[in-house]
């Protein structure tokens, strides 16, 4: 296994971690612009969005976005589906959010 194979793995999965990491920040801020009787509508919301748009993105985004699961970018095929998945998932999020 090659050092810069290890290296790109790992940042990925860095980058994912830091990504997922701001979902329950973003939550927490919408949270706060609502009356408090609809706060735990808007947590559930944001639970839901992430849920429902990390499932769609691996049922058929991923395919769709990138075609075969047999590329080879220099980094593991996992850790740049999970880092792609979440970054779908908070871009939903943030979308979510705005409206």
């Amino acid at each position: 296994m090659e050092i810069n194979y290890v290296i790109d793995t790992f940042f990925a999965i860095f980058a994912m971690t830091l990504i997922i990491l701001m979902v329950p920040g973003f939550a927490m801020l919408e949270a706060g612009l609502v009356r408090t009787k609809n706060v735990t509508s808007v947590l559930t919301v944001n639970v839901m969005i992430y849920a429902i748009a990390s499932m769609a993105f691996l049922l058929i985004g991923y395919e769709y976005a990138f075609g075969s699961w047999d590329h080879q970018d220099g980094m593991s095929k996992w850790a740049f589906f999970m880092f792609q998945m979440a970054f779908v998932g908070k871009v939903v999020n943030i979308m979510s959010g705005g409206v």
